[in-house]
């Protein structure tokens, strides 16, 4: 199955890849609750999805916040459970068991972990205002997040839920990835076509990745206006043999060889591609883009597409599949 996530249709979408990729569902939060991400519990039988209430700006006077965090069978796709949270949730990441999950907030400084298990909360303070994206690392001792406000990246010790480092960059931090020996960390940033590579025991970056152009060798534009984006998504395969980050206003993907980053292939897509994940073996690679609204599935063994799903939804973008 893949689920796909709508921003202004308000909805996750969900896929039958042993059908010819055909709809068999929608889940939806309700009470204008706009869904952001969603991940898969380590067993694939649930589907967690944070949402939030975009238009109305504050609750916590009346004693509510205005997002959610919520479970659903990942099969009859019927809620299990939500719990509420505060403030605006961004971007989340669980760890490697799935027992925790990583909530951003973008109005304040602070993550909310969430124990799926015992389904409660633990706020963690952090320096950042803006947070956006959220990475686990590979052992699951350290939480990374980065500012869309700020431009800047805290680091959060797991064992204990205490923030630990921060470091600043000169744009708005967008998607991160993790080298899986935790070594390295790739960020991308606003206004910037290619990313940094921090080295994580010096805590600084220590490269700077530029993207190709465009196939007539012009450079990809930047948004007129906030969050001033050209490029917008970075993953690591999990057989370590690429890098992927997407030119989001050059609509195309850029494979980088992994570990040693050179540049492989650029591969055409959709309009304005946002976010993108893999198969766990490898495989696949599944890449939402809003503006076209398609979800191109590519093959990484020939690095050519080898399906896309038209009318996925309004402004598609965070994607996870069962595979």
């Amino acid at each position: 199955m893949i689920y796909q996530q709508n921003t202004i249709g308000a909805d996750v979408r969900v896929y039958d890849e042993t059908r010819d990729y055909r709809p068999v569902g929608v889940i939806t939060l309700g009470d204008e609750l706009v869904p952001d991400s969603v991940v898969l519990s380590a067993d694939k039988s649930t589907l967690y999805v944070n949402g939030t209430n975009r238009w109305q700006f504050w609750r916590e006077p009346t004693g509510e916040g205005r997002s959610v965090f919520a479970a659903f069978d990942a099969h009859t796709l019927k809620e299990k459970w939500r719990l509420p949270l505060l403030g605006s949730v961004e971007h989340f990441a669980a760890s490697p068991d799935r027992r925790f999950v990583y909530n951003a907030h973008n109005d304040r400084k602070m993550v909310s972990k969430v124990d799926v298990e015992t389904q409660t909360v633990t706020p963690i303070q952090i320096a950042n205002l803006g947070g956006h994206k959220v990475r686990v690392s590979a052992d699951g001792t350290r939480v990374y997040v980065g500012s869309i406000i700020w431009g800047s990246m805290d680091e959060i010790d797991a064992t204990n839920d205490e923030w630990t480092r921060h470091i600043t960059f000169e744009d708005n931090v967008r998607p991160l990835a993790l080298a899986p020996d935790g070594s390295r960390i790739f960020v991308q940033l606003s206004r910037m076509h290619g990313f940094h590579v921090v080295d994580v025991a010096q805590w600084k970056v220590v490269d700077t990745i530029a993207m190709p152009g465009m196939a007539d060798g012009s450079q990809p534009p930047c948004e007129d206006k906030y969050p001033f984006t050209i490029d917008h998504g970075l993953e690591i395969t999990p057989d370590r043999k690429y890098l992927v980050s997407l030119a989001t206003t050059g609509a195309f993907a850029a494979i980088y060889s992994y570990p040693d980053l050179k540049f492989v292939k650029r591969i055409e897509v959709g309009q304005q591609p946002s976010y993108l994940t893999v198969s766990k073996d490898s495989k696949l690679l599944y890449i939402s883009c809003r503006a076209s609204c398609q979800l191109y599935i590519i093959s990484l063994e020939t690095l050519e597409p080898v399906h896309v799903i038209d009318r996925v939804g309004a402004f598609p973008q965070r994607v996870c599949v069962d595979h």
